[in-house]
């Protein structure tokens, strides 16, 4: 299911969507509760399928998801980098160790981290990911209009 939020304390515009998916309602909710409060337009999905479906009508700037959900893997990371190779993909874990996030790299994954997520951490790495693919600046922003 994809929701998408007009949120009425935006401290600042980006112009830059953020898409979510994690299959956890928990986690994806303080994922995009706190890239909202970044001034981020997120939207949310929870599992692979909604992703590559979202894909065709968002053009996200930047894709979080998490591993281990329905219909996840590192075949959606795959996936997702053959629709929009040049988005940057972060990929999240509760199940990770060396070799999981050695073959989230290769396969496309631009950063990845085991739960739970420092927010901090995880806001850095979109702001440097982003600054990084010249994505602050979104021709675009009406992308987030899903709700």
């Amino acid at each position: 299911m994809l929701s998408g939020d007009g949120d009425s304390k935006k401290p600042k515009e980006k112009g830059v969507s953020i898409l979510v998916a994690d299959d956890d309602p928990a986690m994806r909710s303080l994922v995009s509760d706190e890239l909202k409060d970044e001034g981020y337009c997120v939207v949310q999905v929870s599992d692979g399928l909604e992703v590559l479906h979202c894909l065709r009508d968002v053009s996200p700037d930047l894709i979080i998801t998490d591993l281990r959900m329905p219909h996840g893997g590192l075949d959606v990371v795959a996936r997702i980098k053959e629709v929009v190779p040049k988005t940057p993909v972060i990929l999240m874990t509760a199940f990770g160790d060396r070799e999981t996030e050695s073959l989230a790299y290769k396969w496309g994954a631009s950063a990845y981290f085991n739960k739970p997520v420092r927010m901090a951490d995880l806001k850095e790495a979109v702001k440097n990911l982003l600054d990084k693919d010249g994505h602050t600046k979104s021709s675009d922003g009406g992308r987030c209009n899903h709700g």
